[in-house]
């Protein structure tokens, strides 16, 4: 491959002792392995983001459901308890949603051990 202008001025410059932040990142533009080990740390800071997002999703979830279950307790009887059982219900059923999509997201990033994930993240039955 043939080298391109900058790449001569950049080695020269180095070869002189010159430091500067932009010949630093033209050299990591060059350097490969460089490259690919700022792309691994990229594609692990952002499974790590998208892990952590998925369980924020299943927590606020849970929470609605304890919201939920303290309304259902508060309900007289008649309609107001059947319509608290039924947003009961919906947010349940929405936390075993989110708790099962952070299951598959761990198993995609290959964490395999995911029996943890019903003893910290427990999901009432159905009311």
């Amino acid at each position: 491959m043939r080298e391109k202008p900058w790449q001569r001025l950049a080695r020269e410059l180095r070869a002189d002792g010159f430091e500067s932040p932009y010949l630093d990142r033209l050299e990591e533009r060059v350097d490969v392995e460089a490259a690919q080990d700022r792309l691994e740390k990229e594609i692990v800071q952002e499974m790590a983001c998208a892990l952590g997002r998925a369980e924020e999703k299943l927590l606020v979830a849970l929470l609605r459901v304890e919201v939920a279950a303290r309304d259902l307790e508060r309900a007289g009887d008649g309609v107001g308890r059947d319509d608290a059982r039924a947003r009961f219900n919906e947010r349940r059923d929405a936390a075993w949603q989110a708790r099962h999509e952070l299951l598959i997201h761990r198993e995609a990033i290959g964490i395999r051990r995911n029996q943890v994930l019903e003893t910290l993240y427990p999901v009432p039955p159905r009311r």
